[in-house]
């Protein structure tokens, strides 16, 4: 049974006749059946599958570093979100093949935060113990105090975490505190972005390295 709501112009949710609606970020969706598929799928939509469920996992796991991430260049009202838009840049730009031709997150590759603010450079990251030490070369156009640095630790195959405005970009060097990060139980992919904390416009993250 479909549902008419909010008088003849609303939205219609539920099955009427073949088809079915539903409501997908603001919009009303309307589809018909789905038909059953006779041929076998072919090796090139099989690797697509596999490239996909990684990507689709990867995003999961880090899902809310990446809703942050992204945020700035995801539009209003748009069906295609924060989280979208990472996984669309994992699947097409951070995806590689092993030797066994199993598609991995090549972390080198991968863009944490997003934007249009120009990205650092030359950043650097060391831990010692419970602190993490970061350096990167200073620019001039980030004078302001509005603009602030945001560090992510990727762990491949486990937590991740995220921390924001840990500095302000124009110090060029800060040392973070991050209790019980010296008895980490996998290796941390870090990445650090700039962040306009004004107009929430970020930078592309820049890969660090591991700690």
């Amino acid at each position: 049974m479909a549902i008419l709501q909010n008088g003849p112009n609303g939205p219609i949710t539920g099955k009427f006749g073949s088809v079915s609606a539903y409501i997908l970020n603001g919009q009303n969706i309307v589809r018909g059946p789905k038909r059953k598929r006779t041929s076998p799928p072919s090796e090139a939509e099989l690797l697509n599958r596999k490239k996909q469920k990684v990507a689709g996992r990867f995003a999961g796991d880090n899902s809310a570093i990446f809703d942050f991430g992204y945020q700035s260049l995801a539009e209003k009202g748009s069906r295609i979100g924060a989280f979208q838009l990472a996984q669309r840049h994992i699947f097409k730009e951070a995806m590689e093949m092993d030797p066994d031709n199993n598609p991995f997150v090549n972390p080198e590759k991968l863009l944490v935060f997003a934007g249009q603010l120009v990205p650092l450079t030359n950043c650097q990251i060391n831990l010692h113990g419970d602190v993490i030490k970061l350096k990167w070369a200073p620019n001039a156009q980030y004078e302001d105090s509005i603009y602030k640095i945001n560090l992510a630790l990727i762990g491949l195959y486990g937590e991740s975490h995220l921390r924001t405005s840990i500095a302000e970009v124009r110090q060029g060097a800060c040392s973070l505190q991050f209790n019980g990060i010296s008895r980490k139980n996998c290796d941390y992919h870090a990445y650090v972005g700039i962040w306009d904390t004004l107009r929430d416009n970020f930078s592309n993250s820049i890969y660090c390295g591991v700690i």
